[in-house]
């Protein structure tokens, strides 16, 4: 078997400012958040500091919550919605909300009960909490490249996850079917494109989450495979 090939990858000046730029972006949502006693995460790029450009800042409550308690605490940072969504990627996926701060700032939650397998995937990509953002630690990730993301002090190496998932598994704290399996629906969608999600629904700003998911449910729109898919009133 070849040695495993490795890129290392030293950031310029203006690449460490974007990421500080991302970073401090989404510790001021999370600490609004958790003033209201709300716990999120960041995850991928701005997690792992492989930004570019295009990167967005996805902050994540990886939990079930009223949508209310959200709402009201982005309200008290100043923050109002340009759009929100209900998103169930497959048949067999949560439900979750997407709350479109602007084109590249999103704050997501489940609806629905997420399982240990569903919350592998943000770990797979690479997670950080508050406390990792004011520490300014980075984190250890898969890209939408298939590529295990390792920070270093002058940037991040980068290399390979193909035939190494035992070896990515440990280093991103996710059992190995998670790497199976998000290398496969990645491969996928790099060879046919992104190919949708079983339902993308707006949200119009007289109703909430939980009103357009249960109409949804009710017109067979969204299904609910298993029975602790439950909704929070």
């Amino acid at each position: 078997m070849s040695a495993t090939v490795q890129k290392e990858v030293r950031y310029d000046g203006d690449r460490w400012r974007l990421l500080k730029e991302l970073r401090e972006r989404a510790m001021g949502i999370m600490k609004g958040l958790s003033e209201h006693r709300i716990t999120a995460i960041v995850h991928g790029s701005v997690a792992r500091g492989d930004v570019d450009e295009e990167s967005d800042v996805d902050v994540f409550v990886p939990y079930q919550i009223a949508s209310f308690k959200v709402g009201h605490a982005l309200t008290g940072l100043g923050l109002e919605p340009a759009s929100r969504e209900v998103v169930q990627a497959t048949p067999h996926s949560i439900v979750k909300a997407y709350i479109y701060l602007d084109e590249k700032t999103t704050v997501s939650f489940p609806i629905t009960k997420m399982t240990e397998r569903e919350r592998g995937f943000y770990r797979f990509g690479g997670e950080t909490t508050l406390e990792d953002l004011k520490r300014d630690t980075r984190v250890p990730g898969v890209s939408k490249e298939l590529k295990l993301i390792e920070p270093t002090p002058y940037g991040h190496r980068e290399s390979p996850i193909l035939r190494r998932e035992s070896v990515v598994a440990k280093v991103v704290g996710v059992d190995i079917d998670i790497i199976k399996e998000r290398i496969r629906v990645l491969t996928r969608r790099r060879q046919v494109g992104r190919t949708g999600v079983f339902v993308k629904h707006e949200v119009p700003p007289d109703k909430t989450f939980e009103q357009v998911v249960r109409e949804l449910i009710r017109g067979h729109k969204i299904l609910l495979w298993k029975k602790d898919r439950r909704i929070i009133i």
